[in-house]
């Protein structure tokens, strides 16, 4: 199997270790390709974010590294999706010269001013303020907030990669707190990949849940996986690495996962160009 990892974090924001590092790692595993996406400022105070004031100096880093012939090395942001603060189809971001942009949904908005944004994949803390102050308890009510942000994100465009699609289970193995097999959940992760779909944007098949002992798949779903296939979503195998010992760990169990849901392909970027290789 060809190797590429596009969704790479380093220390410019809650990632561990510098690009160099990453791309080091990256080559002694044999990969063609490496992306970088360091979690975009937010404009609020937050622990996992590149600082604005470091932009800059992330930009130049990664294109100074694009120099280095022995692998491909391209220029990212993980941009979040917050509704009416901040999108990655946002015209600040075309000044940067990025090769490209995930998508991704981390925080709700909450109704009280407390809490201006939780993360659904923060602390177990900050995630039960969310679920029982912010939607009194309702799991139903949060998750399907959750999912209605990835179609609007969806809807909104200006990016290639869809971070994390049903990220919102990050703690259901600790907590508990919803069954995935219920009815609901299932309409409403399956409805939402039409969303996807109509986009045209690649679902990245995220192994990072798995790295940190938080779920026991990846994101999204099997399930869901297959329903992406029916609906030809094309899709990308990325690790989400906070560190360069992060790549690679499960990218062949990814691939018998994509197997069996039926696909034969990943779409990945390689000289420049969105490609599909063979799995």
């Amino acid at each position: 199997m060809l190797l590429t990892n596009f969704h790479t974090h380093c220390h410019y924001c809650d990632g561990k270790g510098s690009p160099l590092d990453m791309v080091e790692q990256a080559k002694q595993l044999n990969f063609k390709a490496i992306g970088f996406s360091s979690h975009a400022p937010l404009p609020f105070d937050n622990d996992f974010c590149m600082q604005l004031e470091n932009l800059d100096a992330y930009v130049k880093e990664i294109t100074a590294l694009k120099a280095d012939a022995d692998i491909e090395v391209y220029l990212g942001l993980e941009v979040d999706y917050i509704r009416g603060l901040l999108s990655p189809s946002d015209t600040k971001w075309d000044a940067l010269g990025l090769d490209y942009k995930i998508g991704s949904v981390h925080t709700l908005a909450a109704p009280d001013e407390r809490y201006p944004m939780l993360s659904v994949d923060g602390p177990h803390d900050e995630f039960k303020t969310l679920l029982n102050e912010v939607y009194q308890g309702s799991t139903r009510d949060m998750i399907e907030t959750y999912f209605h942000r990835v179609g609007q994100l969806c809807g909104e465009g200006g990016f290639d990669i869809l971070g994390h699609y049903d990220l919102v289970k990050k703690h259901n193995k600790a907590l508990q707190f919803f069954d995935e097999d219920s009815h609901w959940y299932r309409e409403v992760a399956i409805s939402t990949l039409d969303d996807v779909a109509k986009s045209g944007v690649i679902l990245e098949v995220n192994y990072g849940g798995m790295l940190r002992g938080a779920t026991d798949d990846v994101y999204p779903s099997p399930w869901l996986l297959k329903q992406a296939k029916a609906r030809n979503i094309p899709i990308q195998i990325n690790a989400d690495a906070h560190a360069p010992h992060h790549l690679g760990v499960h990218h062949q169990r990814c691939r018998e996962m994509l197997l069996q849901a039926g696909y034969r392909q990943q779409r990945v970027l390689l000289g420049g160009q969105w490609q599909d290789v063979a799995l």
